[in-house]
């Protein structure tokens, strides 16, 4: 039963993402779009900008972030993961995402309210490419790739709940809470 209740809570945020993500195109075609708080370059071609990262209080030791990501066509990101619970919605362009390890799962049509059938990915290898309006959602066991699947800029906007004072973003293989030893 809290499987069914996890599914449920999860299909909750990404209808609330989409439905932020449908909402804010409306408002990015005015004069003063707000800027992010840092914008970063992942990998040649990937871009993150952060719009917010905020404490959450009802997990504690966990902060939400708005992340707004732009693949270029044919950019891809190494093997990484996230330290805690991530929501990817395509806002524009074909956005391709392979799994390395963990479980992944794809919602097509999230954006619509009326999402079709949750596909689980489970095998390493399984790919997608995902069109705007489709998301897909992963906690940090989550190994992937991602790139630029077509032939113009992929915008995705992502929501993470991530273990406080860790990066959004650990290349696979990487302890980045480890003490360095001198």
């Amino acid at each position: 039963m809290r499987g069914k209740a996890l599914h449920i809570s999860v299909l909750g945020l990404i209808a609330l993402v989409a439905f932020a993500g449908f909402f804010t195109r409306g408002i990015a075609a005015q004069e003063a779009t707000p800027a992010p708080i840092a914008e970063n370059q992942l990998a040649p071609g990937v871009t993150a900008e952060v719009f917010a990262a905020v404490p959450s209080g009802r997990a504690p030791g966990q902060t939400l972030y708005t992340v707004r990501l732009v693949f270029q066509p044919g950019a891809s990101i190494f093997p990484h993961s996230h330290p805690g619970t991530t929501v990817l919605s395509v806002a524009s362009g074909e956005f391709g995402w392979t799994l390395v390890k963990g479980t992944a799962h794809v919602v097509r049509g999230a954006a619509s309210g009326s999402p079709q059938a949750i596909e689980d990915l489970t095998q390493p290898g399984d790919d997608v490419v995902l069109h705007p309006g489709d998301a897909i959602y992963y906690e940090d066991d989550v190994v992937h790739t991602a790139r630029g699947a077509g032939s113009e800029p992929a915008v995705v906007l992502g929501s993470f709940v991530l273990t406080t004072g860790q990066p959004l973003l650990m290349p696979a293989g990487m302890n980045m809470s480890a003490t360095p030893t001198s």
